[in-house]
């Protein structure tokens, strides 16, 4: 089986094209589209999806308001701001974890984020 990698830093450089017209001329293929941002290839090769899966890249700050104290030591800490109120903010929470390991009542678990899916087609 021949191998062939189509990879740049650059968006809109045209590797998704280069790439599906590559697999349009393979009867048989493996393929994976490892784009960060926009994996597109789907776009050009209409695949039937036989398997999806939920994909968890991070994880995220979460605050158990029964075990909270409202002590502050958590937004002392959290460089992102992502605290307020004893709540966080889940878009600005960078998922570092420190506040975790500073809450002295244990009341901040870190839960698995929902970064995407991936399938098998």
């Amino acid at each position: 089986m021949k191998q062939i990698v189509v990879i740049s830093g650059k968006g809109g450089t045209g590797k998704s094209v280069i790439a599906g017209s590559f697999a349009s001329l393979a009867k048989n293929k493996v393929m994976a589209d490892c784009d960060v941002d926009a994996a597109d290839l789907h776009l050009l090769l209409h695949p039937t999806v036989k398997e999806t899966h939920e994909f968890s890249g991070g994880k995220t700050a979460f605050i158990d308001e029964r075990r909270c104290t409202e002590c502050g030591k958590c937004q002392e800490v959290c460089r992102f701001e992502a605290i307020d109120n004893y709540v966080v903010d889940p878009i600005s929470c960078e998922g570092c974890g420190v506040c975790f390991h500073i809450c002295p009542e244990k009341a901040i678990k870190m839960v698995d984020d929902l970064s995407g899916k991936w399938f098998v087609s």
